[in-house]
């Protein structure tokens, strides 16, 4: 069942995921007029990581509302201070990230969530830009995906970014865009030179996808 062509249950939901997409849709599927192309391009089975451009908070919750698959995402870990926040989020398919430093932690974690077969969203920018640009890709993206081997599906999204401006909330339209996955098979040694081309590669298409919009 899908309402403006978002889905309200998926493959693989919990009871409260599915409880938080029949909430989000109305809403951002609504008053927001969140539409999304391309969402088939996810594969329906299997690993699958998407990657796309980062702009508010709301994020993740975009993203975990127009693909029919629960996604798993790093989360800060200053989010999981709070007992009651924290058991929410990790419901909701979060785990933590110390973006301070090279989390180890958080790596394990990405290759065990694609190891079961998992979908894995990345924000390979890092850090949320709130300008019309999508900007360098971190090359631990990159190793994640050359290490799991799993499919990179690219994403772009505009208009979370003008949801709130200068503290007042607005209600621009959400556009969103998913490309097929990226062919990224020719690149096979394991260094940083390898990711890092990895994520420029990523970063190429997932701006590619943010132009069309």
């Amino acid at each position: 069942m899908r309402l403006w062509g978002l889905p309200l249950s998926g493959y693989g939901d919990s009871g409260l995921y599915t409880f938080c997409r029949w909430l989000a849709v109305p809403v951002f599927g609504g008053l927001y007029r969140c539409r999304a192309k391309g969402t088939g391009n996810l594969p329906r089975s299997g690993p699958v990581i998407v990657i796309t451009n980062h702009k508010a908070n709301i994020d993740p919750v975009i993203c975990g509302m127009i693909f029919d698959r629960p996604l798993r995402y790093m989360a800060k870990k200053e989010l999981f201070g709070n007992a009651a926040l924290r058991k929410l989020i990790v419901t909701l398919g979060a785990f933590p990230i110390d973006r301070g430093a090279g989390d180890r932690a958080a790596l394990t974690t990405s290759l065990e969530i694609l190891e079961q077969a998992e979908v894995l969203l990345m924000f390979p920018e890092g850090h949320r830009r709130r300008d019309d640009a999508v900007h360098e890709f971190l090359p631990g993206v990159g190793m994640i995906a050359l290490r799991s081997g799993a499919p990179v599906v690219p994403m772009a999204m505009d208009g979370t970014q003008r949801m709130v401006r200068d503290g007042r909330p607005g209600l621009p339209a959400l556009r969103i865009l998913v490309g097929p996955p990226l062919e990224l098979s020719d690149l096979t040694g394991r260094n940083s030179k390898t990711y890092q081309e990895a994520a420029r590669r990523m970063q190429a298409a997932v701006a590619d996808l943010y132009a069309r919009l």
